[in-house]
């Protein structure tokens, strides 16, 4: 049976960071994957895009949690995007919800992992949470993605606005890193928020 798969990121490149190749893997083997990306508060033309072409390359679908039109985060009340994350719930009914984890210090993740945690409380799912800064890449869980890794790097290289290719490179680098902490060859990492077993 397919499941739906939910990811959120406060922005466009956040889920092609710090999920990109678990988001690729479950897209390969069958599971709906739907990539909510949160906000986009700038060169909205551009980074929309962006979002396009690193959705098509994980092969998942994007959706704009507030439209085609430019958004921030910080504009909003937090009962409000909790409502808004909870009308995506009750449309796709996600068996996985991954949002971003509740350490990163970059205020709209942080605003996205708070709204998620109270808009999940109804839903019947499991909930993980993706670290994507380099500078923290531990975690509790590791999904191993050295089948998608190149699918993840493509996906981060389409936000040719935000990385460089020394930047892409380095991430190559920090989920080699991560994996050989595994045992094996490329790994990204999460953290467990609720299991339903």
């Amino acid at each position: 049976m397919t499941r739906h798969v939910v990811a959120f990121g406060a922005h466009p490149d956040d889920l092609e960071v710090g999920a990109g190749g678990l988001l690729a893997r479950l897209a390969r083997s069958g599971e709906h994957v739907t990539m909510v990306v949160c906000s986009i508060p700038n060169r909205f033309e551009e980074r929309l895009a962006e979002a396009r072409a690193g959705a098509a390359q994980l092969g998942v679908t994007l959706r704009l949690l507030d439209g085609e039109r430019l958004t921030r985060l910080e504009d909003l009340k937090m009962h409000e995007l909790v409502v808004r994350f909870e009308r995506v719930f009750d449309e796709l009914s996600p068996a996985l919800v991954i949002t971003h984890d509740a350490h990163d210090l970059h205020w709209d993740h942080t605003l996205v992992h708070r709204a998620t945690l109270g808009a999940v409380r109804r839903a019947r799912c499991d909930l993980l949470a993706y670290a994507n800064s380099p500078a923290r890449p531990a975690g509790t869980c590791y999904a191993d993605i050295t089948s998608t890794i190149d699918v993840k790097l493509a996906a981060i290289a389409a936000h040719a606005s935000q990385f460089s290719a020394a930047s892409v490179a380095g991430r190559r680098d920090l989920a080699r890193a991560v994996g050989q902490l595994h045992g094996v060859g490329y790994a990204e990492a999460f953290e467990p928020l609720r299991l339903l077993i």
